[in-house]
């Protein structure tokens, strides 16, 4: 399985603290059948998490050698989690940030951001070439709608929901929310969205969907190879 959406690099953003943290978390994800996980530090202004792409190739190579040295048959990949604002497509094709692989981003954007801008946001990253994946779609107050999801989706996005949110640990609307996308199959990945060392609910959300929906579906959102398909 493919976990898209994680914030295991320590010393960069509010994820892991340090490399021992990381290193239980990727255990745990492996011991519930992940062997693919993508480690995406924030990049927001606003916060002030600006690592460098330098910066975090450096961090992520060690941390790939710790899960190697300890022989963890998982594949890791380096992307961020970017928060979009006027700067985004500059700072992608300066290569300020990176993609998951394949030209996929994870994007997110203000809880509050209106429908109008999110879907302008994608339009002009697929004008050029882009493949964004919204993150946990769930929270975007103005997104609420199925409508404005089969539209973003219509010119290109991606969605992703946190495993966490499917299971109501985000609040009974959201999860009421996402059965919804579930129902008319607009959920595009299940991620952990992990940023400590807790219960993680990534298989509880696959065994939940399996049972709610179906075995098939659950399969294709938990181990989405699309991504991986240039």
């Amino acid at each position: 399985m493919i976990d898209i959406h994680t914030h295991l690099l320590p010393f960069v953003d509010d994820g892991v603290d340090d490399f021992d943290e990381s290193i239980e978390i990727i255990k745990s994800l492996f011991s519930q059948g992940i062997n693919h996980i993508f480690v995406t530090p924030h990049y927001y202004r606003n916060r002030n998490y600006l690592s460098s792409v330098s910066e975090n190739n450096k961090i992520f190579s060690e941390l790939k050698s710790k899960v190697k040295d300890l022989s963890i048959d998982v594949s890791l990949y380096l992307g961020n989690e970017i928060y979009y604002d006027k700067d985004t497509l500059k700072n992608i094709e300066n290569q300020m940030v990176l993609p998951l692989i394949n030209n996929y981003y994870l994007i997110e954007f203000s809880i509050n951001e209106s429908t109008y801008n999110i879907t302008e946001a994608i339009h002009n990253m697929v004008s050029k070439g882009y493949k964004p994946i919204i993150a946990h779609v769930e929270r975007y107050k103005n997104l609420s709608k199925l409508e404005d999801i089969k539209v973003l989706r219509k010119i290109g996005a991606l969605i992703q929901v946190n495993a966490y949110a499917v299971l109501g640990r985000g609040g009974f609307s959201s999860k009421r929310f996402i059965k919804k996308l579930l129902k008319k199959n607009l959920v595009d990945f299940i991620a952990t969205d992990s940023h400590a060392i807790h219960e993680n609910h990534f298989i509880k959300a696959y065994k939940y969907i399996e049972k709610k929906f179906s075995q098939e579906q659950a399969n294709e959102i938990f181990n989405n190879q699309n991504i991986f398909k240039k």
